[in-house]
């Protein structure tokens, strides 16, 4: 009992020591463990975790690092049948439990009462107090053959998941256990080749949509009904060989209409796929006018592969007509950028901020530091002013923590053109990378969709979800054609906001407007005959615990009226920045040219989509939705004619043109009445 006390509190002493294996004695390095693999530390008194499920996990984690397999050796209630103490051991503790008669052949054990176990406290929370820890081993410890342990040899759902991208992306079957490396993993496996091989081996014949009673039916007839109500309704079926259902695509003409409007920024979003649903749905969304989530188009697919998202990309690309957008959000998936590289090898990829940021918890929660190395992460990212800065307070970070061997650190730093806001800011991206815009876009069809839908139920609200966002977006119109927003200043640039914008979007002009008053112009200088400026904004940093003042660049040619910031807010949200209107009103500028207004956020524009008839908004149908409608389907036989030969498509074209240059009507393919998101052809780049 007094060895037990003075090693817990030996243990509690070195809460941030390096991780070391205490070896007959000696301290044993652990650098020789693979690189790459996260490294967490190790165990002490005094560490916390949110419940026994995150101990049990972090003490396996930290025994197939050591090399050493992990068993729950005994569990004490309290009076009231609550669970109040756990041990965990190493699995080699403990006696033999062989029976005497099977001693003459007697079969294998791994326990020779090896004494390294971790005592931890339940409290009524189910907050979870390592009381002491013991970390001698009588037995040698092999980081390397920790994949051979036992209680590691089953294949869980989410290694299954990852086998089945790792052998899609690479494209080879005889090869899983290497490519784990992409992931990683490498040497330390936490599963057996050959149990993962026979999972692999029957991944193909498992490649079919889990339909259950009622699914393939409902989804026929839902497909038949759109297509009787609207010939434009689109849809795309994959099978595998033995005719069973793989993939499904599908997008309504609303949807295929409204991507002519807001076709700049995509998200693909797999979310109901990532968060342990049964549904295996996707979508692609965008944003419209108000900032709002718009759908593209959406399917249910059978796998996370490369070759599935390529199938998957190739329908929707040839749905909108081969109109590629001009680029798409993600998440990390690897298979899903491979596809992506394959269908749009030109657009710009980035990865979903929202998505990488909600995963410190899960990465990083294990770490004594959790708490400061999250607030700093988050300051790294959210607050660095440029890219040199960046680079510095993450390095400054990773140093401070030791955070080196961290394998999920240095694949986001290793990609932090992808995701890190001082990297995307100098692309358009309608806003869609801040935390609010992202939850509410991978949300599109929250309060529908949870763990026990089945597709047929799914199928039977799709139509209802749809519904509310039409309606949201038609109120939201009608708010903006009706009501606005009190101006809060007297500069003649917020009132023209005002009358062009939407609500939602001039909101947010006014919060530039707003931050004006922590903004002064500190010098000025000619170059290149740019007016260079230094704008000073007093910012708050650390949840308002410090001020700093922070100088931006704003490069101004008053005769072509060429002006851009280095905070990069007009090319990245399409909103003038504070910055800009501080220094432009300061010039004593009364107006900005209509390059600044950009088309998409405009209010006094009928867009093309709200005019389409569709079956979850024929309770407002208008007449001009009628009228649009009836000539619709009246004009298919432009299409059935113009089809059947060169000499046809010609003639169809020619009465086209002819009848779009008697009325004058822009042509929808020459890209004419699109924003156009550069400030200004002329401006030197930012150094």
């Amino acid at each position: 009992m007094e060895d037990e006390t003075e090693q817990g509190r030996a243990s509690q002493e070195n809460t941030t020591m390096a991780i070391v294996v205490i070896q007959d004695g000696n301290k044993c390095d652990l650098d020789a463990s693979p690189k790459g693999k996260d490294v967490v530390e190790q165990p002490s008194a005094g560490m916390m975790f949110k419940c026994i499920d995150e101990l049990y996990e972090y003490y396996k984690t930290y025994g197939n690092q050591v090399g050493f397999p992990v068993f729950k050796k005994s569990t004490k209630n309290d009076k009231q049948g609550r669970l109040h103490f756990v041990t965990l051991s190493c699995g080699r503790g403990g006696k033999s439990r062989c029976k005497r008669e099977k001693s003459v052949n007697p079969s294998l054990t791994m326990k020779i009462e090896c004494n390294a176990k971790l005592n931890a406290r339940v409290y009524d929370d189910g907050v979870v107090r390592v009381t002491s820890v013991f970390l001698e081993h009588n037995h040698e410890l092999s980081p390397t053959r920790a994949r051979y342990l036992p209680r590691r040899r089953s294949v869980s759902t989410s290694i299954k998941r990852r086998r089945e991208k790792i052998d899609q992306v690479d494209g080879s079957v005889a090869e899983p256990i290497a490519s784990a490396a992409e992931y990683g993993e490498h040497e330390n496996e936490p599963s057996l080749e050959k149990v993962c091989q026979n999972y692999i081996d029957n991944i193909d014949k498992a490649r079919k949509l889990c339909l259950g009673v009622g699914d393939a039916g409902a989804i026929c007839n839902y497909f038949n009904r759109m297509q009787e109500q609207n010939s434009n309704f689109y849809y795309s079926m994959d099978f595998n060989e033995e005719g069973h259902i793989r993939n499904i695509f599908w997008a309504d003409e609303r949807s295929r209409v409204a991507y002519k409007s807001f076709n700049d920024v995509v998200t693909f979003d797999t979310t109901y796929l990532t968060n342990k649903h049964d549904m295996p749905y996707v979508t692609f969304v965008g944003v419209n006018h108000h900032g709002l989530p718009i759908l593209f188009g959406c399917g249910l697919v059978s796998g996370e592969d490369t070759e599935t998202y390529v199938w998957f990309l190739t329908q929707w690309l040839a749905c909108m007509c081969g109109n590629a957008p001009k680029a798409i959000i993600t998440d990390q998936d690897m298979a899903m950028r491979k596809a992506i590289e394959i269908v749009f090898p030109e657009i710009r990829h980035r990865w979903c901020l929202w998505h990488i940021m909600k995963k410190i918890s899960g990465k990083l929660s294990w770490h004594s530091n959790y708490e400061l190395i999250k607030t700093t992460l988050m300051h790294v990212v959210y607050d660095s002013m440029s890219k040199e800065e960046f680079d510095f307070n993450w390095d400054q970070m990773i140093q401070k923590y030791s955070l080196q061997s961290n394998a999920w650190l240095s694949t986001l730093y290793d990609n932090h053109h992808r995701w890190v806001p001082v990297y995307v800011k100098d692309s358009f991206w309608a806003g869609m990378s801040t935390t609010q815009r992202s939850e509410s876009v991978h949300a599109f069809f929250e309060g529908y969709v949870n763990s026990k839908t089945t597709i047929k139920q799914f199928v039977e609200r799709y139509d209802k979800a749809l519904k509310i966002k039409v309606e949201k977006e038609l109120q939201e119109d009608l708010n903006s054609f009706n009501y606005c927003c009190t101006c809060v200043s007297h500069y003649n640039i917020e009132k023209q906001f005002q009358q062009a914008y939407t609500n939602n979007k001039f909101k947010e002009i006014q919060e530039e407007f707003k931050g004006k008053m922590f903004c002064y112009v500190h010098s000025m200088k000619e170059e290149d005959d740019f007016g260079v400026y230094e704008v000073i904004e007093d910012m708050v940093f650390d949840n308002g615990s410090s001020n700093q003042k922070v100088c931006f660049t704003v490069y101004f040619k008053q005769a072509e009226f060429d002006v851009r910031c280095s905070c990069r807010l007009f090319e990245f949200q399409g909103i003038l920045c504070r910055h800009i209107i501080t220094l432009l009103t300061v010039k004593g500028v009364f107006s900005v040219p209509q390059k600044f207004i950009l088309p998409r956020w405009r209010k006094d524009l009928r867009r093309e989509h709200t005019k389409v008839k569709v079956s979850y908004n024929n309770w407002n149908t208008t007449p001009e939705m009628q009228r649009y409608d009836l000539i619709s389907k009246k004009s298919a036989v432009f299409g059935d004619f113009g089809c059947t030969s060169e000499e046809n498509t010609q003639i169809v074209l020619d009465f086209v043109e002819q009848f779009r240059q008697n009325f004058n009507i822009s042509d929808p393919l020459d890209g004419s009445g699109q924003p156009i998101f550069s400030v200004g052809g002329s401006g030197q780049p930012f150094q």
